[in-house]
């Protein structure tokens, strides 16, 4: 079992990596390999971004049947405030990123 899991790691890390390494030519200029770094974080990002909405509004499906009974309704509370907050915070960082990369890494 572990060895199957180890192949699977590798195969996962070589169809993730494979674009990038497609690309097969190197980078010139400190620019370059800096659009490169940000395109693939920019890449993760989006799928954080995507995996916290699909997970926020999970977690408001499962409780909003819930939300008349008495029963832990300030962690209820909390859990809808905390999760917008963190998707505001996750989405303006996004932003100021992108705000900085074509401020600062576009010729």
């Amino acid at each position: 079992m572990e060895g199957l899991r180890k192949t699977f790691l590798a195969a996962a890390a070589l169809v993730l990596a494979a674009p990038w390494l497609a690309e097969a030519a190197a980078p010139r200029t400190w620019s370059e390999l800096v659009n490169s770094l940000v395109t693939i974080m920019n890449a993760g990002a989006v799928t954080l971004i995507t995996l916290a909405f699909v997970g926020y509004f999970y977690g408001i499906s499962s409780n909003i049947l819930k939300f008349g009974e008495d029963t832990d309704m300030a962690k209820r509370k909390a859990y809808f405030v905390w999760g917008i907050i963190i998707l505001f915070v996750m989405l303006s960082i996004w932003g100021i990123l992108a705000l900085l990369q074509n401020t600062f890494l576009k010729a």
